[in-house]
This record gives structure tokens, sequence and C-alpha cells, in this order.
């Protein structure tokens, strides 16, 4: 899988945790619990974004040694 592919994938699953986590917060039904889980999702999910974005820009930059 190639970086742009890998970095639209995560943020499909950033995207999508969001949506749960929204879902979940206006439901009185989901128990803290499974909020919590929740969070903890998205909360991985954007770290490891924000790690693929960080390597790409990297590579991207790499080529004017500011890195």
């Amino acid at each position: 899988m190639s970086g742009d592919a890998r970095i639209a994938f995560a943020q499909n699953r950033l995207d999508e945790a969001r949506k749960e986590i929204r879902a979940a917060v206006v439901d009185f039904s989901v128990t803290d619990e499974k909020l919590l889980e929740l969070r903890a999702n998205a909360r991985h999910a954007y770290e490891e974004l924000r790690e693929l974005d960080r390597r790409a820009s990297r590579r991207l930059l790499g080529f004017l040694k500011f890195w």
C-alpha cells in the first residue's frame, strides 16, 4: 500500500470513529464504558494518521534537509 493510500485509509478510519462517537453521544443507551472505548479508538486512529502524515512530510521535505 502506498503512502498516500495509507493516509487515505487512516483518514477514513478516523472519520468513521468520529461518526461513531457522535452517534453514541446522542444515544443515551450507550454505556459510559462503550463511549470511552469509542474515544480510545478515535484517539488511536488520530495518532496513527498524525504519524503517517509526519512521515510523509519528512519524505517530502527531506531533500531540503530541514529534518
